[in-house]
């Protein structure tokens, strides 16, 4: 059953590499969704691509801390650049320290 059509659609998946956002990337990728995953370790990123690939899907990895706003800058360049454009963010990679996300800063 198709819930709906995502083809031509590129998604960037922060934490795309694992658990929750590899799921999160198989459903959409499923819809059409070609799909950019993102994480901090190569390896895993690479076992993830390869995984989506053998299940049809276009995949591309990207590896990025997005606790670095230069990192995050080039990931979204990567992606639009290798993808075509980026048309969904699902924001699954998190960092804490403790505080009301509304009053943490870049720094």
């Amino acid at each position: 059953m198709k819930f709906f059509d995502l083809s031509g659609k590129v998604a960037i998946i922060t934490g795309g590499n694992g658990g929750l956002g590899l799921g999160i990337a198989k459903g959409l990728a499923k819809e059409g969704c070609a799909v950019s995953l993102v994480g901090r370790n190569q390896d895993k990123i690479d076992k993830a691509v390869a995984e989506m690939e053998a299940l049809g899907a276009k995949a591309i990895g990207v590896q990025c801390d997005v606790s670095k706003e230069d990192d995050v800058n080039r990931m979204v360049e990567e992606t639009a650049k290798q993808l075509g454009r980026v048309d969904i963010l699902f924001n699954n990679a998190a960092i804490s320290w403790g505080i009301a996300p509304e009053k943490m800063t870049l720094e």
